[in-house]
């Protein structure tokens, strides 16, 4: 018999008619599951912890505020794998709105995933004291492949976010600078992006570079993208 199921939603400043369109979906194809609700004013990993808290599930799901599962069965699909008590955490392929790019991410992101609750707690949930709006999925995602398994699940979700330019836009640059700073002063070249982030620090040395730096040097993520 699966396990209890929980659906932590983090929200921040949504796009209403994308975010109705989540809890459409959420209403035709989650009956039954408990579904939180959390403001992220307080960060992403500050967001995750407080719906873990809530939660009375055993499976917990992340969906962020702009995507939208695509087959009806999609999140019976990422829990499947559960039943194997060995897993510890599942992910689906992203379809970009954009772009219509359909890939799996490199690193799981939390955008629509599935963790074993108990897994998130024997290693110590979300560290939401050094990452703020980035870097909290790598970090988890290195953890939780350490004590389990981590499957990807051939179902997808659609990203769905008007006018996000990805790596082209400056605010982003200076986002992903942050991250990957702290990223590097927690996991050096543990982290698969390490060598990326240092090639964009040469390239845009005054966005990237400078808050990679700073980052890095205080050995906290808490730059917020003001776009």
């Amino acid at each position: 018999m699966m396990k209890k199921i929980s659906i932590i939603i983090p929200k921040y400043k949504p796009n209403k008619e994308i975010f109705d369109r989540l809890k459409e979906y959420i209403k035709e194809n989650a009956k039954a599951i408990e579904i939180i609700e959390i403001e992220g004013t307080k960060g992403l990993a500050n967001a995750y912890n407080e719906g873990i808290k809530k939660s009375r599930g055993e499976i917990l799901i992340t969906i962020h505020q702009d995507c939208i599962p695509l087959e009806k069965d999609s999140i019976k699909k990422l829990v499947k794998p559960f039943k194997e008590e060995k897993v510890v955490m599942t992910y689906s392929k992203i379809l970009q709105e954009d772009t219509k790019e359909l890939f799996y991410p490199h690193v799981p992101d939390g955008k629509f995933t599935a963790f074993r609750k108990s897994a998130l707690k024997k290693v110590g949930m979300f560290d939401e004291k050094t990452f703020f709006t980035g870097g909290e999925d790598i970090d988890i995602w290195l953890k939780l492949k350490k004590i389990g398994k981590v499957l990807p699940v051939n179902t997808l979700f659609l990203h769905s976010h008007p006018f996000y330019k990805g790596s082209f836009s400056i605010e982003k640059r200076k986002q992903n600078g942050s991250i990957n700073g702290t990223l590097f002063r927690v996991w050096g070249i543990k982290n698969p992006k390490w060598f990326k982030a240092i090639l964009m620090c040469f390239r845009y040395p005054l966005s990237y570079g400078k808050y990679f730096l700073k980052a890095f040097f205080s050995g906290k993520q808490k730059y917020r993208r003001k776009e």
